[in-house]
């Protein structure tokens, strides 16, 4: 997919001694956007020896240009007894001309000093933005970067500019980093090698490693030793790289305006569903051939086995897409199928009824009733229905199937979907952390979210932690599960918490599956669950995970509680049903 317009800046290694003069000289010349230049000219000593800006010292002397411009602090891993003040005092100078942000120097070796600085300045609310600069040409850059932001407290504030080694590319994951809050990715100059008609290129490995950062939004400065020798050319080649990009399916397209945002779960038991929810899923193309493809397979065997008429039943029918889907599976066989399509929302129910006078010519009856509570005397030899959530159960599959093949079901009857089975995975991921934490509430950590998950790294595969499977007979429900899933940290990393994916069977041969290993290609019903923790815990690789769930059921309530242990424990989140539940 060719990426929206990038944001492309520098960050000169020369000398440069007036700002605003590098701005409207070598910045608008070689097509940059912006520019990270130091604050003043001075070396560490001479810096040192400042209690206040002398004019001759400042690069950036005024506000003219503060809008595409970020300030490079002194270093903050000084000896130097005054540090902190000087540091401050550039800071301070930074949120007064407006600068856009400033960038600190590399983390050092005195991490709890860096740390302790930096959040001090996070504490001023008119700070300026401050990116922390991570070289991962230190072997220890995650470990530094976790120990400051553990350190901070997890401030949404963080920032990170991070800078690319091409001599490590290949040895780092970034999918860790992919998982950081990461704003800005500066690439040297030597990332860059001359191509056949000598423009300046990237080898293949940094093509792939810079289009994933691509993915991320994130802006890029190039390093440069002297901007008015070939940035401009390094700047194009980056544009082209990002608009040469494969373009990607419209419904992938639209999936991606939702990446790392939160949305609640539905509750279409307790709540009603809009017609533009059901419009959204109606079309996923993918998602309902199978549906029909499982429904011609059972259409087939039943009526080979019955031989008589069918009678097929859509319960929670919604605006009618497997009722449609029911109807062509049975042209398809040229089977005699009897078609009942049930649903409870009542603005639901015009719709339905309008289709069944329009499109399918009065061949269904559609009957307004809860299928959990409603008795036939004509039972279903198959009974349907799109009750899965994104955890699999979480909208009460079980419970709504349970009453249905009691109550609908011949003693015999086929249901689909007939299986599926809920997985978790660690999750690492700054961006779902800070933005769970923003929620209102007081346990706005204690929720689970459906979010299309995008900055993130999965610290190992996804493991199954229960299933449920329908059909008759139907044995006394008890629709409780517990489980306790041991993983394995791929890396370094810190869990925010848990990734939750299902896979369903639907009929033998014919499976729907959310999990990455093997999702359904081009289906986007569902984005994955995000249950989060409320304090991040730490993890070398290697580390062992223990994840423990419980899905709890009181009357009409069900809901889950989620624990990790990893060296320490999360503790238990919303234990009975405190804070989120299902009914």
């Amino acid at each position: 997919m060719p990426f929206k317009r990038l944001s492309i800046g520098t960050e000169p290694l020369q000398t440069v001694d007036d700002a605003d003069a590098f701005v409207a000289g070598d910045m608008v010349r070689e097509g940059a956007d912006f520019a990270i230049l130091p604050i003043i000219r001075c070396n560490e000593e001479e810096v040192m020896d400042c209690a206040h800006f002398e004019p001759d010292n400042l690069v950036i002397k005024s506000a003219d240009n503060s809008y595409c411009l970020l300030g490079a602090t002194s270093s903050w891993d000084s000896d130097y007894e005054y540090t902190e003040t000087v540091v401050g005092d550039q800071v301070q100078y930074a949120g007064y001309t407006g600068l856009k942000g400033v960038v600190t120097s590399a983390i050092g070796n005195k991490v709890p000093a860096f740390g302790r600085l930096l959040y001090s300045i996070l504490a001023n609310e008119a700070s300026p933005k401050v990116f922390v600069r991570v070289c991962l040409s230190d072997e220890n850059a995650w470990q530094k970067w976790n120990r400051v932001r553990v350190m901070c407290n997890h401030s949404p504030q963080l920032q990170v500019l991070l800078e690319l080694d091409p001599s490590t590319d290949k040895a780092v994951d970034m999918k860790q980093w992919h998982a950081e809050p990461v704003q800005i990715v500066t690439l040297p100059e030597s990332m860059f090698v001359q191509n056949a008609g000598g423009y300046p290129v990237l080898p293949r490995q940094h093509q792939a490693t810079v289009t994933a950062w691509m993915d991320h939004d994130v802006a890029f400065a190039v390093q440069m030793a002297d901007t008015g020798s070939g940035l401009g050319d390094r700047i194009r080649y980056l544009r082209h790289l990002g608009q040469s990009q494969p373009e990607r399916s419209v419904q992938n397209t639209a999936s991606d305006e939702y990446r790392d945002i939160l949305q609640a779960p539905l509750q279409p038991l307790m709540d009603h569903l809009e017609s533009a929810t059901y419009e959204t899923f109606e079309q996923d193309e993918p998602k309902y051939a199978h549906y029909e493809e499982a429904m011609v397979r059972a259409i087939g065997d039943v009526a080979a086995r019955l031989k008589r008429r069918i009678v097929l039943m859509v319960v929670g029918a919604g605006r009618g897409p497997l009722v449609s889907r029911a109807l062509s599976a049975a042209r398809r066989l040229e089977a005699d199928v009897r078609v009942i399509a049930l649903e409870k929302n009542p603005s639901a129910m015009v719709e339905l009824q309008r289709k069944n006078a329009t499109l399918w010519l009065n061949k269904v009856e559609v009957i307004y009733a809860d299928m959990r509570k409603r008795q036939f005397v004509e039972k279903a030899d198959i009974l349907v229905s799109e009750l899965l959530g994104s955890f699999g159960d979480n909208e009460l599959s079980p419970e709504c199937l349970d009453g249905a093949l009691e109550n609908l079901a011949t003693s015999d009857c086929v249901c689909i979907p007939r299986r599926y089975t809920a997985y978790v995975a660690p999750l690492s991921s700054s961006t779902l952390f800070r933005r769970a934490r923003e929620h209102t509430g007081s346990y706005k950590l204690e929720t689970p979210y459906v979010v299309n998950i995008h900055a993130a790294h999965m610290l190992d595969d996804a493991q199954p932690v229960w299933k449920f499977r329908h059909g008759r007979p139907v044995v006394p429900a008890d629709n409780q599960r517990t489980s306790s899933t041991v993983f394995t940290a791929r890396s370094a990393s810190i869990v925010h918490g848990l990734a939750g994916f299902f896979d369903a069977e639907l009929y033998p041969g014919v499976e729907l599956s959310i999990c990455p290993a093997t999702h359904t290609p081009d289906m986007h019903s569902w984005f994955p669950m995000y249950f989060p923790i409320q304090r991040p815990l730490t993890v070398d690789a290697g580390a062992r995970i223990e994840v423990h769930m419980w899905r709890r059921t009181v009357g009409a309530k069900t809901w889950y509680e989620w624990c990790i242990d990893a060296n320490d424990s999360s503790g238990i989140h919303n234990v009975n049903g405190h804070e989120f539940w299902i009914g």
